[in-house]
């Protein structure tokens, strides 16, 4: 364990750099403000995306993501707090002669101060602000980056809660297949300062339930549970280091099911950050991960001991230190660039792994005027 806390404050110190990943340009919440009544606004996301994963021999092979999202949006404000959204969300997989996803948006959401509510599609995916064991973040890159359902935030300066349920597949009277839904809470207190340092304790769960009672499938109901909780310490630098975190969390997963079908039943991981922030584009970011029979109900695809894409590739115990170096511009109010470079060592297969992405991300407003009833 020294040898690896070693590693990690040394790959650090020597390169360029959240306990979380900055995930900041992919975030796409609009604010519902009350000089906004009566407009009508076309908003328009996007994004360019390559993700090439060089895994070889071990928990998941490697594989490429390689294409791009398009989604317009007519945004109507009726009332001072509410707001009617309705479009169309696409992608594009390069080398897939169709549209891999092709599907409607429908919110309708409530904000006043700190409080927010929708009914619809969610402020999901990397909105949710998940540690990377519990949300992959390969999942803002592919269909299920959209959630639907209900969903409620509280942002306020020294607390946030996102807690949402997103309903996933439908079942209806002798269905073949189990009705499926997702459930999650993500929240972070702020503690106060600690010598300079900012503290703050986050929790965050997700659940994973699959069942109902109108299906004719045989299959008995699934509810698996993931949580993390953690401890973070924040505080601005000087000279080349602006900014450093440092955070711990224990991670915990549960088979929940009446009757269990997992491989095991229940599990845990430790989940070690270093960051350091060198400027508003650079950044660097060092974990540690030492799991034990722990499964995922949506998290990254190298840390659980049980494959994700392969479920025979079993290993009870997993450890593995990540580096990451992330890159990031505005260009301007509308348009960013991103790049990372995320090699990592698998102890238990022994080798370096490493993938690479560059994306290219667009979300603007346009005032289309103000409706007359």
């Amino acid at each position: 364990m020294k040898k690896v806390l070693f590693l990690i404050f040394s790959l650090t110190w020597f390169s360029p750099l959240q306990a979380q990943l900055n995930n900041a340009m992919f975030e796409d919440r609009v604010k519902v403000l009350p000089e906004d009544t009566g407009r009508l606004v076309l908003g328009i996301n996007a994004m360019g995306f390559s993700k090439d994963n060089e895994y070889f021999g071990t928990i998941v092979d490697g594989y490429t993501l390689y294409g791009f999202q398009f989604a317009p949006e007519l945004r109507y404000q009726i009332a001072p707090h509410w707001r009617i959204n309705a479009g169309l969300w696409t992608q594009k997989d390069f080398g897939n002669a169709k549209f891999s996803t092709v599907a409607p948006l429908f919110s309708i959401k409530f904000q006043k101060d700190d409080f927010t509510t929708i009914f619809g599609n969610l402020e999901g995916s990397l909105n949710h602000r998940l540690i990377e064991p519990l949300y992959d973040f390969e999942r803002v890159l592919l269909e299920t980056r959209l959630e639907h359902g209900g969903q409620i935030i509280v942002n306020k300066e020294n607390f946030f809660l996102d807690g949402w349920v997103n309903w996933q597949l439908m079942q209806y009277l002798n269905d073949p297949r189990q009705e499926e839904m997702t459930g999650g809470l993500s929240a972070e207190k702020k503690l106060g300062i600690w010598r300079g340092a900012k503290v703050s304790l986050p929790f965050q769960a997700v659940v994973k339930h699959k069942g109902g009672q109108l299906d004719v499938n045989p299959d008995p109901l699934i509810t698996i549970w993931n949580s993390a909780t953690g401890l973070q310490l924040e505080k601005d630098g000087k000279g080349r280091i602006k900014n450093w975190r440092l955070s711990g969390w224990y991670l915990y997963y549960k088979d929940m099911s009446f009757k269990k079908r997992q491989e095991f039943l229940n599990g845990s991981g430790l989940y070690l950050n270093l960051n350091l922030k060198f400027s508003d584009k650079l950044e660097s970011m060092v974990s540690y991960w030492k799991g034990h029979e722990f499964q995922t109900v949506e998290g990254g695809k190298i840390y659980p001991s049980v494959g994700v894409l392969d479920p025979s590739l079993i290993r009870p115990d997993r450890e593995l230190l990540i580096w990451r170096l992330l890159f990031s511009e505005k260009v301007n109010d509308a348009f960013s660039v991103g790049g990372r470079l995320e090699p990592y060592y698998d102890f238990n297969f022994g080798g370096f792994q490493w993938s690479f992405g560059i994306y290219l991300v667009y979300h603007d407003n346009f005032f289309l005027g103000r409706p007359k009833r």
